[in-house]
């Protein structure tokens, strides 16, 4: 049976303030956002010239064990200890690794972090249904995880699609868990989004079918400069697990509609920042930017990263963990 053909029958079945240093766009950008909504910004932070330059050289020692999850066993890396606990869930394409200098620095500031790799990344189990890489199955396998772990009194951190995925966990599947912040990092704004038609799914599929495994090699120069706040032995290892995802992961990501959580982002009181690099080339700053204003006055953040890209936690991790242990003090 043709793979679109199984998505389809299988959905049938399944329908169930501060600027610090800014450039004039960024800043221009940043202004008629304020004027536009008539609310104060409580912190906006432009920094990095040189992120390299924060770059520390430290081994990819990190404790990666594995958790049951339901019927899924997930890999997951911890460093630290104590009672701040921070639960790091990575992007699309991604695994845990791409936290790996983020946990060594939060781990130094005597934070506890917990990078789970999502179902189909890195060594965690994986399917050949597309149905089950989403942000609600990974939100579920998540919820899962962390009861496995015994761990209910948190802060999450979502990059990317992970952002996404953390809002489903906390609306979905989090009501066992006392949710202290969020870290919302370059994805968008909670905004609903449909399912691709039966036409758009036959070329979905037809494209990830046809990956040319010498493009990916071709990418890897572009990705590597990308990356660059990360050791080289911990870029290959994340890089093999990006080239070793299962086909019907992106697939699966792709197809899958998003609901609408804007009217939880209205009316949470969980201290929330959101984040971004300035030059984002995969999700826009203004569609993070666009999350802000939907959150309350008295429990929003935002930190924009001057010169950074799409993978703040893997270009400036130096500046991304800083950021992070000075927003969670806040609220810990």
């Amino acid at each position: 049976m043709p793979l679109s053909q199984k998505i389809r029958d299988n959905r049938c079945r399944n329908q169930r303030s501060i600027i610090t240093r800014v450039g004039s766009d960024i800043a221009q950008f940043v202004a008629n956002l304020l004027n536009n909504y008539k609310q104060p910004v409580i912190h906006i932070d432009l920094l990095m010239d040189d992120p390299g330059k924060c770059c520390s050289k430290t081994e990819f020692e990190v404790n990666m064990a594995f958790v049951q999850a339901g019927d899924r066993r997930l890999e997951y890396f911890e460093m630290g200890e104590g009672g701040k606990t921070v639960i790091l869930i990575h992007g699309a394409g991604s695994s845990a690794v791409i936290w790996h200098q983020v946990q060594t620095l939060m781990a130094e500031a005597g934070f506890r972090t917990v990078a789970i790799s999502l179902l189909g990344a890195g060594g965690s189990d994986r399917t050949d249904d597309v149905n089950d890489y989403n942000p609600d199955s990974y939100a579920r396998d998540i919820s899962r995880a962390l009861i496995s772990m015994n761990i209910s009194d948190c802060s999450l951190v979502g990059h990317s699609l992970g952002v996404s995925n953390v809002l489903s966990l906390v609306c979905d599947y989090g009501d066992h868990l006392n949710v202290r912040a969020m870290i919302l990092m370059a994805g968008g704004a909670g905004d609903p989004r449909d399912a691709p038609s039966d036409e758009e799914i036959e070329k979905i599929v037809a494209s990830a079918q046809a990956q040319d495994p010498e493009l990916a090699a071709g990418r890897r120069p572009g990705w590597e400069k990308l990356h660059l706040g990360l050791t080289q032995d911990v870029r290959d290892r994340l890089w093999r697990d990006i080239t070793s995802n299962p086909p019907e992961r992106g697939i699966g990501q792709r197809i899958t509609g998003r609901p609408d959580r804007t009217e939880f982002l209205n009316t949470t009181d969980i201290p929330t920042l959101v984040m971004s690099g300035d030059n984002d080339s995969v999700v826009p700053l203004s569609m993070t930017l666009a999350m802000y204003p939907k959150l309350k006055k008295a429990a929003r953040g935002l930190h924009v990263m001057f010169g950074i890209d799409h993978y703040p936690n893997a270009e400036a991790p130096s500046e991304v963990s800083r950021v992070y242990v000075e927003f969670l003090n806040r609220y810990l």
